[in-house]
């Protein structure tokens, strides 16, 4: 086909585009019968033709997984290398996605990647359908068929200019697995490149075939004692006669053997026979995270989760099995890192220049370097988990997890189990094999107990228990299992009224306020408003899409008279949501949320004198002045202003005179 005729057919088929996008009719004998298909799923699901990309997030969880779970990308990378070769240079980038569009690798030059630098692109990105539109990748996994999308053949019109050619990956058993793409300039675009893909992708599919193929032989050599050594887990082969006939060195160390000590003997001896592993033997089904306890020669206890997969034989017969174990403080590490069980602030993110609460983070970090139990005390909304996190961060417990238990907000019939943990069978819907606690979970490092004022007055004995002894028992189970933690407090109600109440035992809390911190509420750190608000600002700017850069008087003098019932949280809240409304570089009282605007005039605090903004800001100025014995770069630094600015403030409310 001629360049011409090429160019009046994708006039025809912007002009077909342009009649489907305002009217929704569809000129089938322009268009092919895919395409024509997808623009009616997109028209169907309400898909913005003039819509950009920006709601196209890296999804990185999802790549991660992806890239671990499986050796899709490593089997295509050769492949993808041979069609980059070949096309390098002519405007185009390999891309291979999974079986939904998410990108899982790209191969591109730099300057295709910046003339194509407003289409998202990236690793983690997905191209479905159902994201973009019409494209060569989403439409070919619909239509599980190889396909080319020229130009405004694509529905979203920020499309336009690109050509794509996409080839569906198909597994030994029929399965979609992933998508080769080619995607460049329309202009560029050549009719061969459809064809590349479809040869690239059977190619691949050859491969993964073989592979599939070799999987079996790998099985055979389940035996092989040089893989097993340089695995961190316990790992055991065992016979259909029940004998092991193999365990390496990590295995010897987690069941108290010497090294080689447990190839030959029996499983059930060793595990005892009513093990789950010797039932996996004779029953053939595995099982997963399986705890299990034995006793070492020293009579020490050995706890450890296991894993067992039986090996089924041609003939379809149990021909052995393959267990792994792993001691349970390992699997305690995998949990939390899983789950983020760690502390992100320090003390020095602690935004503050107030006297009292300086006071308060240096009798917290020597609080963090005792061993004794602390309680927080404040307000919702003052930091009582920042504090909590600095803490352990400054403690000789930072290694090791950082463990957040809301006793307010678990069901009262799940708080048992969610301390403590529960044994397999403890109740109806229990996970089998039983689940560790939060107390077991944050061994070795931290347990923060936030709204410990909400916690059922029915299990406050047994937390007693475990805070005086440092052990837990799970539910429906008879272990005792030692804890080595730091435990944190928190809460925003009066303890000791609690327990006047008999809501609250005298001697928990006794036991919990070992050491207390008591933090102050935003209203009496009036001196922090600015630094603070600068903060949030530059925090939400970008998100926001704001060009708000200062904050006028009016907005700070309604700052400082309003009462912050939520303190900073609220103050963080208020930020953003001014910045959603504010259009200039300052923020106005206009831009503020109705209900922390005055109702009427301003009202005083009893006994006090409401100051203007200007007049605080001159005092604030006067007593950092005093502080630092009037030495101006200490003085601007602390108060995080430019020098020349301090300077001008200084001229602009007379604080000169103050020295004679």
């Amino acid at each position: 086909m001629t360049g011409s005729l090429l160019e009046r057919r994708a006039i025809r088929i912007k002009q077909a585009w342009e009649k489907f996008i305002k009217t929704g009719i569809l000129e089938n004998y322009v268009v092919s019968l895919s395409i024509g298909r997808s623009w009616k799923r997109c028209f169907e699901k309400n898909i913005n033709p003039y819509g950009h990309l920006e709601h196209l997030n890296v999804n990185s969880g999802a790549l991660c997984k992806q890239k671990v779970n499986n050796n899709f990308v490593l089997s295509t990378a050769p492949f993808m290398d041979n069609i980059y070769n070949f096309v390098k240079g002519s405007g185009f980038i390999v891309i291979l996605t999974n079986n939904e569009g998410l990108i899982l690798k790209t191969y591109g030059d730099p300057v295709i990647r910046q003339k194509m630098r407003s289409i998202s692109m990236e690793e983690g990105i997905c191209w479905a359908e159902s994201n973009i539109g019409t494209n060569a990748i989403g439409t070919c996994i619909i239509e599980k068929k190889a396909l080319q999308v020229n130009a405004t053949e694509h529905y979203c019109k920020i499309l336009h200019d690109i050509s794509g050619s996409a080839a569906p990956i198909f597994n030994p058993r029929g399965n979609l697995v992933g998508v080769l793409a080619l995607i460049g300039i329309y202009r560029d675009s050549h009719l061969h490149t459809l064809g590349m893909m479809v040869a690239a992708v059977k190619a691949i599919e050859n491969q993964l075939s073989y592979q599939e193929a070799q999987a079996g032989l790998i099985e055979a050599n389940k035996y092989a004692g040089t893989i097993m050594g340089t695995m961190s887990e316990g790992v055991l082969l065992i016979n259909r006669e029940g004998i092991i006939k193999q365990i390496n060195k990590a295995g010897c160390g987690i069941l108290g053997l010497r090294p080689g000590e447990g190839h030959g003997r029996s499983a059930q001896k060793v595990f005892g026979e009513n093990s789950p592993l010797v039932a996996a033997l004779k029953d053939g089904a595995g099982y997963n995270e399986r705890e299990m306890t034995l006793n070492s020669k020293e009579g020490e206890p050995l706890r450890f989760s296991s894993n067992a997969m039986p090996i089924i034989d041609e003939s379809g017969e149990i021909s052995g099995i393959v267990v792994t174990i792993r001691e349970i403080k390992s699997v305690h590490r995998l949990v939390n890192r899983i789950v983020g069980a760690e502390a992100s602030f320090n003390f020095e993110n602690i935004i503050t220049g107030n006297n009292k609460l300086l006071a308060i983070i240096d009798k917290a970090k020597r609080m963090a370097k005792s061993h004794s139990n602390i309680l927080i005390l404040g307000e919702s909304g003052t930091g009582k988990e920042m504090f909590a996190q600095s803490i352990h961060n400054y403690s000789e417990y930072s290694q090791g997890p950082f463990i957040v238990i809301n006793c307010g907000a678990i069901p009262r019939d799940l708080v048992e189990s969610e301390l403590f943990g529960y044994e397999d069978g403890a109740f109806t819907g229990a996970k089998k094999g039983g689940r560790p606690g939060k107390f077991e979970l944050a061994n070795g490092g931290t347990i923060f107990m936030d709204e410990i004022g909400d916690l059922p007055i029915e299990l406050q004995p047994a937390l007693l228990r475990v805070l005086q002894q440092r052990q837990v028992t799970r539910v429906g189970g008879s272990k005792v299992i030692p804890v080595n933690i730091r435990v944190i407090s928190a809460t925003h109600k009066d303890l000791y009224q609690e327990v006047q109440k008999g809501n609250f035992r005298l001697d928990l809390f006794y036991r919990l306020n070992v050491l207390n911190i008591k933090l102050p509420n935003l209203r009496d750190r009036k001196d922090d408003m600015a630094p603070l608000v600068d903060y949030f600002i530059g925090k939400f700017r970008i998100r926001t899409g704001s060009g708000v850069e200062k904050v006028s008087p009016k907005t700070y003098e309604i700052f400082y008279n309003y009462h912050w019932p939520g303190n900073i949280r609220e103050l963080e809240n208020v930020i953003e949501q001014a910045l959603h409304a504010a259009r200039g570089d300052t923020l106005e009282p206009e831009h503020l949320p109705e209900n922390i605007l005055p109702k009427t005039a301003p009202q005083k605090e009893a006994g006090k004198e409401q100051m203007s903004y200007s007049d605080h800001e001159a005092q604030i100025i006067k007593e950092a002045l005093v502080k630092f014995n009037w030495n101006i770069s200490l003085t601007a630094k602390n108060l995080r202003i430019g020098r020349s600015t301090l300077y001008r403030k200084i001229k602009a409310y007379n604080l000169m005179s103050s020295l004679f």
